[in-house]
This record gives structure tokens, sequence and C-alpha cells, in this order.
């Protein structure tokens, strides 16, 4: 598939959040009191939402949307961070990467994959006991 100039440049800058997420995920399991830290960490996330969305990039800005609310969420201290939550943070990241990276070949990504993270982060959605 042919790729136009404005999507590449959003696989550009996709990979480049990306990059920059997952820097300060892992600054994140060292400074967890770090405002800053999750505030860029949902900044990438909600970018990529909002540009894929640019493109109908939806299977993109759906699973993103997930991230976003749970990031959402440690920003407003309704969940606390753990190590086990950023481990899945980690992997949804690895997950969009993927998801950025197929976008060329209208690769949606492996569907059980995106499944397992959904279940996973909705198990730390607040109010979710």
């Amino acid at each position: 598939m042919e790729i136009d100039e404005n999507l590449q440049i959003f696989i550009s800058e996709g990979e480049e959040l990306l990059q920059g997420m997952e820097d300060s995920l892992l600054q994140l399991e060292n400074n967890q009191s770090d405002d800053e830290i999750l505030n860029t960490i949902f900044r990438a996330a909600h970018t990529i939402k909002g540009s894929a969305g640019l493109f109908g990039l939806d299977y993109i800005v759906s699973f993103t949307h997930v991230v976003e609310n749970i990031l959402d969420d440690l920003r407003n201290c309704l969940i606390p961070i753990s190590s086990e939550l950023i481990t899945v943070l980690m992997r949804s990241k690895d997950f969009m990467a993927l998801l950025i990276d197929g976008i060329a070949n209208d690769d949606e990504g492996d569907k059980e994959e995106r499944e397992v993270l959904l279940q996973l982060l909705s198990a730390f959605k607040a109010g979710s006991d």
C-alpha cells in the first residue's frame, strides 16, 4: 500500500511518541510520585489516539482510548501505580507500536493479543473491583 506523506508523518511521530512513552514508563517505576512523568505518558497516548482518528484508523483509536482512560485514572489518583500495571502498559505500548508499524500493510494487529490486553487493562480500571 502506498502511504501518503501525512500518514508517513503520523507513523514517524507515533514511533517517537511511543519511544518517549517507554522511557517514561521505565522512569515511572522509580518515580511514582512524579506527575510530569504520568502527564508525558498520557499525552503520548492522547496524541496518538487523536492523530489516528484524523486518518480513520479506528482500530488504533479504540485500543489507545482504553490505554488513555487507565492513564487518566492514574493521573487522577483513582488507581494506584504498580509494577503489574506498568508491565501491562508497557505491553500495551508495544502493541500500539505494532499497530502503527502495520499501517502500511493494512495490518490491524493480532486480535487475540488485543483482547488479552483489553482484559488486562480493564482489570485495572477504577471501580472494577
